[in-house]
């Protein structure tokens, strides 16, 4: 008797978890029409950054639109206009050929252009532009993702990827892995902080010569912290300090040269 309740409660068991799965009023779908910047859920705003080559040069950067809908047989169009807390100057940093967009009929993506007055830009400035759509045809604004503040940063040229060696012998490699941005497989080479037998690389930035360590290693979730110069005419990196704010934030290593190879 025992074993035929058993059967008989899974048996109701399995009937009931059916009825759920298989019951169409418990079906929800998002029903929504919205129209929203593509990069404005980025918690520090789109990076646009542009190595500065000459006092002409000018770049181009597209701002990316979605729209949050399950059908696309619409075209949408937006009106887009620059938020009076901009810091950058419309002349000055950038230019814009308009201020609507449109996401065509059949497409879920569109972008807005913004062209950034590249050689206009001093890489000491920090110009951050905002952008807010103001109104919409043929969707609703999405009500969290209607503005997006675009950074635009200029670097000088920067050239440090290759092998370099510590003053200890210790050989790494640095590698390019954005504008101005690079990685060292391994800054622990550097001796005096970690057991070498560590690989821990670290990231940093190189804008016009002058460095700054960043981010968290992946392995072990070290955080290299200091900052660097580099010297076009001897080849060298000179790091001034370097601490791990992780682990060891009491201690540094300081005056640190790595020579290119």
């Amino acid at each position: 008797m025992k074993k035929l309740y058993t059967l008989f409660a899974v048996a109701l068991a399995a009937v009931a978890m059916t009825s759920c799965f298989e019951d169409p009023g418990n079906e929800t779908f998002f029903d929504g029409n919205q129209v929203e910047f593509a990069d404005a859920k980025l918690p520090n705003g789109l990076a646009a950054t542009f190595v500065r080559a000459s006092e002409t040069q000018t770049d181009q950067t597209e701002i990316g639109l979605n729209r949050v809908s399950t059908s696309a047989a619409n075209a949408i169009s937006v009106n887009i206009e620059v938020d009076p807390t901009s810091t950058a100057v419309e002349g000055v940093h950038y230019t814009l050929s308009g201020n609507s967009a449109t996401i065509a009929s059949g497409e879920f993506v569109g972008t807005f252009p913004v062209t950034v007055l590249t050689g206009n830009i001093d890489p000491s400035e920090s110009p951050d532009l905002i952008l807010n759509i103001t109104s919409a045809t043929g969707a609703d604004i999405a009500a969290n993702y209607g503005s997006i503040t675009i950074r635009i940063r200029v670097i000088c040229p920067s050239d440090l990827a290759g092998t370099w060696v510590f003053e200890n012998g210790n050989v790494t490699t640095i590698e390019e892995i954005g504008t101005g941005n690079y990685v060292i497989a391994n800054l622990n080479a550097m001796g005096g902080y970690y057991n070498q037998s560590f690989t821990l690389a670290g990231n940093f930035t190189d804008n016009c010569d002058k460095l700054e360590l960043y981010g968290s290693e992946p392995t072990n979730g070290v955080k290299w912290r200091g900052s660097g110069v580099f010297d076009p005419a001897t080849q060298t990196i000179t790091w001034e300090s370097v601490t791990d704010i992780e682990y060891n934030p009491d201690y540094s290593v300081t005056s640190i040269v790595m020579t290119r190879q």
